[in-house]
Order: C-alpha cells, then structure tokens, then sequence
C-alpha cells in the first residue's frame, strides 16, 4: 500500500557549495547523477552536501519500522565506489547486497528521551553511555527480566545522541523503547587491545538471548585470531522486529530475527559479526563477488561452529537430539554445507561460484555463495593445513584491509604466503561448476616387499586436492593429502595393517560421487555393503542404500493390491536410479507393478548438462483375466540453463 511505502526526498546537491546540474537516473530511481562543474583530476578534493529527508517503510525490507520499533538502514545518500574497474552505482536489491566506499561519520540523532539506541561506532555522549551502562547492570542482574508488554509511550522530552566512526563504509542504527540491555568485553589475540560488546534485545527471545555477550565475545576472538584483529571499539548484536533473512550486518553493528534455538542464534550472530571482516574491513564488491564476502564468511561460520562443538551432528542442530531422522545423525553440523552444494550438483542445477548476485537462482544463492564457497575454503584449508591457511589468510586480511580487494588479490595472497600454484581452487572451484570425481582405480600388493601400490583416477577435469585413509574396524588409521593431478596417479601404501581405504572418508572435498573405497581383500572388493532404509534419507558414503516402503494399490481389473517399493535416493540424484514397486493381486490371484532404471551421464560442458537413459516395465490386468506389459527405452535431455533466474522447465 502507498501510504506503507518509504521514500527520500528533498535531496539537492551541491559541490564546493556551487549548485551542480543532477538528475536521478532514467532506470534506477534509487541512482542520482551528478554533473560536475568542473573535471575533478587526480589527488584534488570536492566537497558534495544535500539536505534529504526520509519517510521510514513500514515492515519493508531492511529499512523501516514495526510500530514504534526502528530500524534505520540504507537511509542516507552514499556515494558509489570508483575503484580499478571504474563506477559502480548499484540499485538496491534484495539478492545481493552492497559496495560502498570507506569513510569517517559524525552522527547525531533526536530522538524521546525513553529510547535505547544501538548504533555503528563509538557512543560520545556521556549521560547515554551512563543510561546504558545502568542498562547493562539491570540486565546482568536478571537477564530476563522485563518491566512490560507491548510498546511503552514516548516521552514527551527528547535527548541528542552522538556517534562517531572511522574507517568504515556505512552506519546503521536501530532504536526500541523495550530493549535490554548486556555489556561486555574481549581482549583481541593479536594486538591485546580491548574491545566493547553490547546486546539489546526485547522480551519475545530473552530466554534465548540472555547468553549471547558469550556468542558476540567469541565471534569476535575466533575472526581476530583467524583471520586478523577487529579493528574497531564496539561490537554489538540487536534483536529487532524487523530485520532481513535471519540477520542482517553493518560496521560494528548487526540485526538478528527471530532464532528459534540457541544454535540457530549464536551461529546468526556469528556469522553477522563476522561480516565486519568480510564486507567491512575488506570491502570487497559483494554485488559482482558475492563469493568475497558470504561465501568466505561462510568458511568462519563453519570453522567457528567446528572448533567450538566439534561433536555437533545435523541431527543436534536440528533439535532432535541423536534420533538418526533420515541419516542426520550420522553427519557433522559442517557437512550441512557439503549435502546443500550436492543436492543441486548431483541434479546438475548448480552455477559457478564466481558469477554475480543478480545470475544466481534463489536457491543457488544460498547452495552455492554461501554452502559450497564455505566447504570449497573448507577444501583448502584441510588442504594447506591450519598454519598455512592462517597466515594466508592473515596476509589477505592485513593487505587489502580499508580497501577494495579483487579475486586475483586474494589469490596472489594466498599463492605467495604458500608457494603453491592454486589455480584449481581459484579457477576450477571458483570459475566452473565442474564436479569433483576421485576414484579408487585397483589396489596392488607388491609380494617382493609386502607393501601395496594403490591406483586413484581423476575422472573429472579439476586437478583438486584430496586425500585418502587408511580404515581398520571402520576408523580412520592414516590420513595422506595429495595435490591434484590428471588421469592416473599412484601411491605406495607401507603397511598391510587396514582393511579398507577409502577416498575423502571424513568428507573435507567436494567429491560428491560414491566411487571412493576398495578393500584390501576378499571377492568385489569395490562393491560397498548393501543397506534397506525405511522412507529415505541421506546417503551414507562407502554403502549403497536402497529405500522401502509399503506399497498399495487398486484398480478395476487386479482389485486391491499390496507389495513393496524398493528406490534409489529421491533427493540426491546419481549416476544409476531406479524404483522397482511388485504388488500382488488378491482379487485375481496375479503380480502386477511397475519398475524403472536409468542411468545419468553429466557432460562437463555443452548445452545438455544431463542424459537420462532409461528402461522401463509395467504390469497390470488389462481385464480380469488378461495382463498386458509395457516396455519403455529412451533417453530424456536436460539442456543447461543460460538464465537460472528463469523458472521454466528445461527438459
């Protein structure tokens, strides 16, 4: 509705304080150029000023308001970033977010004298650090205590608060009269400079939020040591009423909605701090390479979540405990990534990494930005080992902090700090949607020194890293990294003391094919175990799985019928599928059912990204005494997708 609706208006622009031509653009409404009066030439200096007012959306987006609960984000004229590769003025988008230039605020805000503010920076004003300091004390007191529900009044006297912030390119601030308040602190691992951390919340989750200054302290410590030292003197995390996704992140300042659980809260807070070093020190250009900022985020939350509840299963997270619902208990929280990434993989529906927001399909804007960037850093982290990665990671981050980073930046920092040629990470992980496929080739005993020679085949075209174990009674004995390589490669394995050896057996890859395990003797030694689950699930490596269920079934001729389905997994779709469903005809006394096999082959290029080449049968009564059979053979083409934005089917 109209009245719903925000706007900002009143702009007029001047340089130097001399009127400028200006106009808003003729597509973007949200884009205002400005013609200047004269060239503004290399190291000069203008000065650019307008008044602008705001009227705030309800409910809309990332800006607005829930009653009288504010959420003041994207509200003021920001100045597009000229970098390298030019200008880069950007509409808003709700996929997708910002690029925008470092800067120095100065911010004072009007408003009834009963609101608690968060805001971006350093709180300046002395009498509101004193009201939220009483705040915090009330708080540590008795962190769910809550003096009212609904909306308090406003009052009628108003207070002026002031903030300031360097280095940072944005400023956000949200304000409630129901906040609580919790204050506490970090000392960063680096530096040992001392860092402020704040929480405002409101009664619908304090049961949950009482314990997040523990997530924000941590989230804070985990990205200094990893990564490089928070720059800055205040962190804080707000519950709101209205924020975008499950949070929303700006300098020194993050949004979160509703959690659900204390899991779900403490890796959204995670995860949003964390963006004040991947979109706030390193601003990179999220718009063009969202990877740059969620994807590489999306490592530290993995990472976090790994170091910190290392026996975190899928199951857990989920809130059912170890009850092994459809094989989550057999995963760890990180794998949560990995089996996103493959579902749209093994459907052959994923996109490359490196493409912008606006190209992804919704679903692979989470599937692949955010899940197979972080498993794909996962990768080469695992890869490198933590020592290597870290001071990689530290040479990025101190490199290209306060400016504009690119991906040939981030590999030049990582291939100098390790000496290593990456480019089947950078290029291949990052640049194609080629699928990693690892395969036990034969395992050979040599019978002069007793030792073995093991055979692993690159079946793919990306020459990525990987490893494979050595496995007695089901665990893992040793564990050897490889570099990646073409067609065939050997291994001497000195001992006969395992039993099986099997390819990415912890799942640190993003090998997503079941081709990985071969015993070291007996009969079909590459055939994995053969296992009935009820329903379905996900797929457990190194064992085939075959899914049932109870089958009915009536028509006119057989009557009632009853047997059993037998399928392939419905979800995560390989190389061979099938269904087969006997039942049998109590009304006539006969079988009947359907079945279908195929095989899917899934060209590395080309404009079919699958072949579907089946068979099939059914049989049923044509009368009550007469059957018929119907066989079927083909081949269904899937044909690759140059728009993935479009929902139309592509078959």
């Amino acid at each position: 509705d109209t009245s719903e609706r925000g706007e900002i208006y009143d702009l007029n622009f001047s340089v130097n304080n001399s009127k400028i031509k200006w106009e808003l653009d003729d597509e973007f409404i949200d884009i205002a150029i400005l013609h200047l009066n004269k060239p503004l030439l290399p190291k000069e200096k203008i000065i650019i000023k307008t008044p602008f007012k705001v009227k705030i959306p309800e409910s809309f987006s990332r800006l607005g308001h829930v009653e009288t609960s504010y959420q003041i984000t994207q509200w003021y004229p920001k100045p597009a970033v000229y970098d390298l590769n030019g200008w880069h003025q950007m509409p808003y988008l709700d996929q997708g977010e910002f690029y925008s230039e470092f800067g120095n605020y100065d911010v004072n805000i009007t408003l009834p004298e009963n609101y608690v503010v968060g805001g971006s920076g350093n709180l300046q004003t002395k009498s509101e650090i004193n009201f939220l300091d009483s705040l915090a004390e009330l708080g540590k007191a008795n962190p769910t205590y809550w003096k009212t529900n609904g909306f308090p009044a406003s009052s009628e006297k108003t207070k002026t608060i002031r903030y300031k912030l360097e280095n940072a390119h944005d400023f956000a601030w949200f304000a409630d009269k129901r906040f609580k308040v919790q204050k506490g602190s970090i000392t960063l691992p680096h530096s040992f400079r001392k860092v402020n951390t704040w929480i405002m919340y409101t009664k619908e989750e304090a049961n949950l939020w009482k314990d997040a200054i523990t997530y924000v302290n941590d989230a804070v410590k985990y990205y200094s040591l990893w990564n490089g030292d928070y720059p800055y003197d205040n962190c804080t995390a707000v519950y709101s009423a209205l924020s975008a996704g499950g949070g929303m992140e700006y300098p020194t300042i993050t949004v979160i909605g509703d959690a659900q659980n204390n899991i779900t809260l403490e890796q959204v807070i995670m995860h949003e701090v964390g963006h004040n070093w991947f979109y706030g020190v390193l601003g990179s250009n999220e718009r063009r390479f969202p990877w740059m900022d969620e994807g590489m985020n999306s490592f530290n939350e993995l990472r976090y979540m790994e170091t910190k509840y290392p026996k975190l299963t899928l199951s857990k997270e989920m809130g059912i405990g170890n009850v092994n619902l459809f094989g989550l208990a057999e995963y760890k929280q990180r794998h949560m990534y990995y089996l996103s990434y493959m579902i749209t993989a093994l459907w052959s529906l994923d996109q490359p990494i490196n493409l912008t927001s606006e190209d992804f399909a919704p679903v692979n804007y989470g599937a692949i930005v955010y899940m197979k960037t972080a498993f794909a850093f996962y990768n080469l982290y695992s890869y490198l080992g933590e020592e290597e990665y870290d001071k990689a990671m530290q040479n990025y981050f101190e490199k290209w902090k306060f400016k504009h980073p690119q991906p040939q930046d981030v590999q030049n920092c990582f291939e100098e700090s390790t000496g290593k040629d990456l480019s089947w990470f950078f290029d291949g992980y990052l640049g194609t949607k080629e699928k990693v496929d690892y395969k036990v080739s034969k395992l050979k005993k040599d019978k002069t020194d007793k030792t073995y020679q093991l055979t692993i085949k690159n079946k793919s075209d990306i020459k990525s890293a990987s490893n494979f174990s050595l496995i007695k009674n089901d665990s893992i004995i040793s564990t050897t990294w490889f570099s990646g390589f073409e067609n065939k490669k050997t291994f001497k394995i000195d001992t006969s003391d395992f039993d099986r050896i099997v390819i990415d057996k912890d799942i640190k890859t993003l090998d997503i094919y079941s081709n990985n395990g071969i015993r070291r003797k007996g009969l079909l030694r590459k055939t994995e175990a053969i296992k009935l689950r009820f329903l379905g699930g996900i797929p457990k490596q190194n064992r085939n799985d075959i899914f049932w269920l109870p089958a009915m079934g009536w028509n006119n001729y057989n009557g009632f019928m009853t047997g059993i389905a037998l399928y392939s997994n419905t979800l995560f779709i390989n190389k061979f599928e099938y269904y087969a469903v006997p039942m049998y005809s109590w009304e006539n006394q006969q079988f009947a059912g359907s079945g279908r096999f195929a095989y899917n082959i899934f060209p590395s290029s080309g404009i079919i990204n699958r072949y579907n080449i089946f068979v099939s049968a059914n049989q049923y009564s044509l009368t009550h005494d007469n059957n018929y059979q119907r066989f079927k053979a083909g081949v269904n083409l899937f044909f690759d997708r140059k728009d993935y934005t479009n929902r139309t089917s592509n078959k």
